[in-house]
């Protein structure tokens, strides 16, 4: 196994925090600054009295002001929500596997999904390296860009509706690049001829507008009703269902060449993909976490897949009254997107609740992922991945046996336990920008 590289998570649920806080300014730079009250003297002249007998001057009267409370600000930055609760990541070095659903395409399969330093070897043994980096909670690089999300979450990202072209958060994008670089220098830093590009141009300039090369995810029970939730479908995003403009490889990437084509570029396409919602002890989401397939023989071939076709979608069963009841029942709040919805004068056909939807993606069918027992899922809070080469898809964690709770355990087992629960009814919140990088030679 993998040594365990320097990570906040892995340190006592008491000082996990402090470590981080300690070891990285960017979110615990407190400047010391007193706050209290101080006497001043006030005086028009010196209080030298011998001189002022000398000269027949009277003495200046001495004024002694009572205490006065001066305020001074104090700049205090917090941790980011994903690892804010020291309870987050205490206990990752006890976890390397968990059971989860994994969303096929008929029905979901509870697979092994490897987290923390079993993704790591699973990554390792895989050859996987080129596909998939974890990124380590405690990387300053990682936490600029928590900082900037945090920043412009509802500034740019809500303001957005939870979606849009990269030009509109210039910051993150810079922030997401640089640890590309890190992930995938052969690919990415320029030092070996990498560059990354913001961005995935799916859709040309003049359709900013119908952009998605950062989204904002939100689980469907949230409060504030998106229509961007976890996907609950496992895909590569060439097949997603998102907009892209007729010609759009062509313009994406050009100077593209074939293999062994030395004048051409080699394309990749990358996300950078960010979890907002506190984590559990285990260092993992509460809910929905990303599964991501690591490539078939180190991407020298491809997964079975089959299409989908509109026809398979005809008599799929919806959530019923009763379901809908006890869901509610568990979580109030998540009634809110109902009610919402009851009162809205919108139209309701979800073709038409997608403002970036590819109208032709039914038509010409949608891939699905045929279930194989080699398969090897990996899963992590912060994580760099190809995202035209992995399949990936949000699961849901199932426990290991049916008298094994371990969410339950999870949250009874943290130091503070109302506020595990209260993280774990958050859902999963997460927020993913997309890139694409070329370098030469083609083909590498």
């Amino acid at each position: 196994a993998s040594q365990t590289p320097p990570h906040a998570s892995t340190q006592p649920s008491s000082t996990t925090a402090l470590d981080t806080m300690s070891a990285l300014g960017a979110f615990a730079s407190a400047p010391t600054a007193a706050l209290g009250a101080r006497s001043r003297i006030s005086r028009r002249g010196a209080l030298g009295t011998n001189d002022a007998k000398t000269v027949g001057i009277r003495p200046p009267t001495v004024r002694i002001r009572g205490p006065r409370a001066q305020a001074v600000s104090t700049a205090v930055e917090l941790l980011p929500p994903a690892i804010a609760n020291p309870d987050s990541c205490s206990r990752a070095m006890e976890f390397t596997v968990r059971k989860g659903a994994v969303p096929y395409k008929d029905e979901a399969v509870d697979c092994d999904i490897f987290v923390n330093d079993g993704a790591r070897e699973a990554i390792r043994a895989n050859g996987a390296e080129r596909f998939v980096h974890l990124i380590e909670p405690n990387n300053p690089k990682l936490l600029k860009l928590l900082k900037i999300m945090e920043d412009g979450w509802d500034r740019i990202g809500v303001r957005a509706k939870n979606a849009g072209h990269h030009s509109l958060w210039p910051e993150a994008f810079e922030a997401g690049k640089a640890l590309l670089e890190e992930a995938f220098p052969e690919e990415c830093d320029p030092k070996y001829g990498g560059e990354v590009l913001a961005g995935v141009a799916f859709v040309g300039d003049d359709m900013k507008d119908r952009a998605i090369d950062f989204m904002q995810r939100r689980p469907k029970t949230d409060f504030t009703m998106s229509k961007y939730n976890p996907l609950g479908r496992l895909h590569r995003d060439p097949d997603a269902i998102d907009y892209k403009q007729p010609g759009w490889m062509e313009a994406a990437m050009p100077g593209s060449g074939a293999p062994g084509d030395e004048d051409g570029y080699s394309y990749r396409y990358y996300n950078v993909w960010l979890a907002r919602t506190p984590l559990d002890p285990s260092g993992q989401v509460w809910e929905n976490p990303l599964c991501l397939l690591l490539p078939k023989e180190k991407g020298a071939r491809e997964w079975t897949y089959e299409i989908r076709t509109p026809e398979d979608n005809e008599g799929a069963t919806e959530e019923t009254l009763g379901e809908k009841a006890g869901r509610i029942a568990k979580n109030p709040l998540s009634a809110a997107p109902i009610i919402m919805k009851a009162f809205s004068f919108k139209k309701t056909r979800k073709e038409d609740q997608f403002e970036f939807q590819d109208e032709n993606y039914m038509k010409r069918g949608s891939p699905e992922l045929v279930p194989d027992d080699t398969h090897v899922w990996v899963t992590h809070p912060f994580v760099c991945f190809d995202s035209f080469d992995m399949w990936h898809g949000a699961a849901k964690w199932s426990s290991d046996s049916a008298k094994s709770d371990v969410k339950a355990e999870l949250c009874n087992g943290a130091k503070d336990v109302m506020r595990a629960r209260q993280d774990a009814s958050k859902g999963r919140v997460s927020m993913e920008l997309r890139f694409r990088a070329r370098c030469k030679p083609a083909g590498v």
